[in-house]
């Protein structure tokens, strides 16, 4: 694999760490209930379908090479939009 195809690999799979946190900022409210195997059921469900989507992006790019670094990229952005997206949040719910 060359160098290009690594970087746009890194890329996709930081892109992809900040879909993922937004579509599940979003849909936090649909995915929580009070029924703890409800909520086990469709967190494991949006999770293989956040994970199937990101290993076809990634088949589609580098011919579904999969390194550490692609999913430490994912984690990563993951993790800091929900930091940035938690103190925009707060910031937002003290002005209104």
């Amino acid at each position: 694999m060359n160098l290009i195809i690594q970087i746009e690999s890194i890329a996709i799979s930081f892109l992809f760490g900040i879909l993922f946190s937004l579509l599940y900022n979003l849909f936090y409210h649909f995915l929580y209930t009070k029924f703890i195997v409800i909520n086990i059921i469709t967190n494991l469900f949006f999770s293989l379908i956040m994970f199937g989507m990101f290993f076809l992006f990634l088949y589609n790019i580098n011919g579904g090479v999969i390194h550490l670094y692609f999913l430490f990229s994912l984690f990563l952005a993951f993790y800091l939009y929900c930091k940035v997206f938690v103190k925009l949040r707060i910031k937002w719910f003290k002005r209104g």
